[in-house]
């Protein structure tokens, strides 16, 4: 049956593509490719095995992150049942989140970062979130105008911790690539650096690592010229990502004349003129 050959031609596409794309990948990781997961960056290049370099999260990271955190879960708790009666089972999550929010205090408190010069007094955070907590948790309910209150109140405290954060992550990170730059890679394996960076899928715009090595490599935040971000934990999954991002390039340039073309919905262009066709006929 036609189909069945149509099938296994689409069958056989598939295959080619995905061992080019394996051999882009390959290639790449001989020339000189970093990847930031989590905690680490890791160092792919010819004849080296792979080197991973841990501390990316240093403890003041962890920390100045966490206080940034604790307002979002207070919200996060409590905005469905504004107005109206905590359930049972919300109330325990409160009362639960309040007990481990007490455990933590110590390593919470900000004043060694601010006589370190870090923050500019110490962060209001955890005593504003225990406040509602306790509050909330004693009238087993909240009101929306307290929550908003609440919400707004913390908003200027949070910035001067995730600034600490940001900065404290951006100078591990720092270290380690100028370390990588003038200890380990040749100027041309610098030239062919590619990076991958492993991230939350609400993270992509403005992402702290897209912005330091597209700074640092002077290319482009988005786009397939050496920077490439993945949405996800799956280092194989973002692994096939760089590759597809860097041969379709490659194929785009061949047949089509511009680099982005298959960065695109393959559809799309037609897709669009339907569109137009479709809502001319109907003015």
């Amino acid at each position: 049956m036609d189909s069945e050959k149509l099938s296994h031609l689409d069958q056989c596409f598939i295959d080619i593509y995905d061992a080019a794309r394996a051999k882009a990948v390959e290639r790449q990781k001989e020339e000189a490719l970093i990847v930031i997961q989590d905690d680490d960056l890791l160092l792919f290049r010819r004849d080296r095995a792979l080197e991973r370099f841990p501390g990316l999260m240093p403890p003041l990271y962890d920390k100045m992150k966490t206080l940034g955190h604790m307002p979002l879960a207070v919200y996060c708790l409590l905005h469905d049942h504004a107005d109206a009666a905590l359930p049972d089972s919300v109330l325990a999550e409160l009362e639960s989140y309040r007990t481990s929010l007490e455990g933590s205090a110590d390593a919470l408190d900000t004043h060694e970062e601010t006589k370190a010069g870090i923050l500019a007094g110490p962060c209001q955070i955890y005593h504003k979130v225990t406040a509602l907590l306790d509050t909330v948790i004693a009238k087993r309910r909240v009101s929306r105008s307290e929550l908003d209150s609440f919400a707004q109140s913390v908003g200027a405290d949070i910035g001067p911790v995730l600034a600490a954060a940001a900065h404290a992550q951006l100078e591990a990170c720092n270290h380690i690539v100028k370390h990588i730059r003038q200890e380990l890679l040749t100027e041309a394996q610098w030239k062919e650096l590619r990076v991958l960076v492993l991230g939350p899928y609400m993270a992509r715009q403005g992402e702290l690592f897209l912005q330091y090595f597209a700074e640092l490599l002077d290319t482009p935040l988005q786009g397939d010229r050496r920077i490439v971000y993945f949405d996800g934990d799956d280092l194989e999954a973002a692994f096939e990502r760089l590759g597809t991002t860097m041969l379709d390039a490659q194929a785009s340039h061949a047949i089509f004349g511009e680099r982005d073309r298959l960065h695109r919905d393959v559809l799309a262009d037609a897709t669009t003129q339907y569109l137009k066709t479709l809502a001319a006929s109907k003015s």
